[in-house]
């Protein structure tokens, strides 16, 4: 192949992607196509929302703190939102964590290596400042962990926080 064939083929190529490229771009976006993800808003498009202290129901010191930690780190990381002190908030976050406990899990020690399955369960409102309209309540929110190489409730009641923090975000967010 000499050269002149060469720079030939490359001009017909060059000019069908000039011709189809505009075409595709045309074509996706002309069908309602979008980049998923982005900051999903509030319920009742409030613009801010503060937390309640969370209240601790459980026999386990400072678990109260880590899901009050948690939900914020995660509110946090939604720029639609914004978290200020709850007397000044459009949306109040109510979380109360009633009961944390283990089982076994009914496996023998050949199937599960800790036998353990650790719970977390409380209730979850959202109430309207300004109206004191109660918008969402879930009275049995539960998360569960299965004990992993002897990390005990220490261990495991931080990640039961992050679960029981990561499961409001999801139903506030993407289930209400």
């Amino acid at each position: 192949m000499n050269k002149s064939n060469i720079l030939f083929a490359w001009r017909i190529f060059s000019k069908q992607i000039d011709f189809f490229f505009p075409v595709l771009i045309l074509f996706v976006a002309g069908c309602g196509y979008s980049i998923m993800g982005g900051n999903p808003p509030l319920p009742m498009e409030a613009k801010s929302i503060g937390i309640q202290p969370v209240e601790n129901h459980t026999f386990v010191a400072g678990l109260d703190t880590k899901t009050n930690a948690e939900i914020k780190n995660l509110l946090e990381t939604n720029a639609s939102v914004e978290i200020v002190p709850a007397a000044k908030a459009d949306l109040q976050l109510t979380i109360s964590l009633n009961e944390i406990r283990s089982k076994t899990s009914g496996l023998d020690s050949l199937q599960s290596a800790g036998g353990l399955v650790f719970f977390l369960s409380g209730s979850v409102e959202l109430n309207q400042r300004v109206e004191g309209e109660m918008i969402w309540i879930e009275k049995n929110l539960s998360v569960e962990v299965a004990e992993g190489n002897s990390n005990g409730l220490a261990t495991n009641s931080l990640e039961l926080s992050q679960l029981f923090a990561e499961k409001i975000y999801h139903r506030l967010f993407l289930e209400f």
